[in-house]
């Protein structure tokens, strides 16, 4: 044990001696410091990560990670058909990285009751398609009985069982088990609609409401109702082996960028029979200001790590030099005994090492234990019609709680290393003599 540690061990567990009353308070306040900042970076880290998550969860459940469509200028739920072959579902399936893809259909529709109508859009997927999304938020009812893909349409009639949203179901009071009318607009040509140059008709269908679901993601609960894509087929008089497009789905988010170039390279020269080009897009793409908007909050974290950690590191330092100047005359001594500086420094360094780790370990207590009291207790609501989320969302990272309190520590000490240089300055001589 080196000299320079043991008197860090005296100086901080036997802050009181010598009739000494300044340091106790002073090493309480620097712990605190350190303790309090830690929590909330880690408690601020977990909020905006799982808000990330959860928003950009809501976000993929309705559009998927990757979507391919027909190349039109088309912004409307009424989308123009391709032509899925198998050949074409292979090659997207042999990219590295792909987890699962379905084709689907989008339509436009109205929604309505004897007192009041509703402008929606529905969505068509088949049998084979993953609708845990749904299933996790459903509030009422069950998940709809769909058509395979692959079924045979003389032998299969489409299923008119639809899941609607809670904002749906409460704008036109509706429940499960109903059945309520809904109006479609079909173009004279199954590729094209244009209300000012093609004749259309409209057809209507008896759907009937199997579930509610509720994600809170206004944008898409107020619009967005789930359905059989082979009654869209029907209603668009579309083929069986065409759909609005294809959506895809990877293993891994973080490696999107890499496998959509993948996939573009796969499947960029690809054309249906009707000629139709493909057009490959992420999520990020489709919907550019969510994810804007998301990458935004990072910013806001950085910022809120920088201003805590600022405020810990001056906490440190204040409390550090009260407690050098309060030890001015056992430093004078200590150099007259032939202490040299760095010994000295060293000392100080390892006090203050001492009151980190103190404070990191009440720190990773109370974030830590925040975090799981309201990941498990949902103590704190939200407002879900302008959060998207009916509580604080929680993330907890075992890797960034360790790079907080590695990150801290490294902070700290180095800030810590102007105030001990305070110590070359005192001369042995005058300390002595003021004594």
């Amino acid at each position: 044990m080196s000299l320079s540690y043991f008197l860090a061990r005296r100086i901080h567990f036997h802050p009181g001696d010598s009739g000494q009353r300044v340091s106790p308070p002073v090493i309480r306040i620097a712990i605190a410091g350190i303790a309090i900042g830690l929590a909330v970076m880690i408690v601020s880290v977990a909020i905006v990560i799982g808000f990330k998550q959860e928003v950009r969860e809501k976000v993929i459940g309705f559009g998927a990670h990757m979507q391919l469509q027909a190349m039109t200028a088309n912004t409307t739920f009424e989308t123009h058909p391709i032509d899925i072959s198998d050949s074409l579902l292979i090659t997207i399936q042999g990219v590295e990285g792909i987890e699962r893809l379905h084709p689907f259909a989008t339509k436009p529709a109205i929604l309505k009751t004897e007192e009041d109508f509703l402008s929606i859009a529905i969505k068509g997927v088949t049998a084979e398609t993953d609708l845990s999304f749904f299933a996790r938020h459903l509030e009422e009812g069950e998940m709809p009985q769909l058509t395979s893909w692959n079924a045979d349409p003389e032998e299969t009639l489409p299923s008119r069982q639809i899941v609607i949203s809670r904002l749906i179901a409460n704008r036109l009071k509706l429940d499960v088990g109903d059945e309520i009318s809904t109006y479609f607009i079909r173009s004279n040509r199954s590729n094209e609609f244009s209300l000012g140059s093609e004749k259309h008709s409209v057809r209507s269908r008896k759907l009937q409401i199997s579930g509610i679901y509720a994600t809170h993601f206004d944008e898409y609960d107020k619009q967005m109702i789930v359905g059989d894509l082979r009654l869209l087929q029907e209603l668009s008089g579309w083929y069986t082996t065409q759909a609005s497009g294809v959506e895809i789905y990877v293993k891994d988010f973080d490696r999107l960028q890499e496998i959509y170039a993948n996939a573009y390279d796969s499947i960029g020269d690809y054309a249906d029979r009707n000629h139709a080009a493909y057009y490959l897009r992420t999520i990020e793409q489709i919907n550019p200001q969510i994810f804007s908007w998301l990458d935004l909050l990072d910013t806001n974290v950085w910022v809120i790590l920088l201003l805590i950690a600022i405020v810990a590191a001056f906490t440190m330092i204040s409390g550090l030099l009260i407690i050098i100047l309060e030890r001015t005359q056992m430093i004078g001594i200590l150099k007259a005994l032939g202490f040299d500086n760095r010994g000295l420094q060293r000392m100080f360094l390892y006090v203050s090492l001492f009151l980190i780790g103190k404070g990191l370990l009440w720190g990773n207590l109370c974030g830590i234990g925040l975090c799981l009291l309201q990941k498990h207790f949902h103590l704190i609501a939200l407002d879900p019609h302008n959060y998207y989320l009916e509580q604080v969302p929680i993330a907890l990272n075992l890797w960034h709680v360790l790079l907080l309190n590695i990150g801290t520590i490294s902070i700290t000490m180095l800030v810590l290393l102007a105030p001990t240089a305070i110590v070359a300055k005192i001369q042995p001589s005058k300390v002595m003599q003021a004594d």
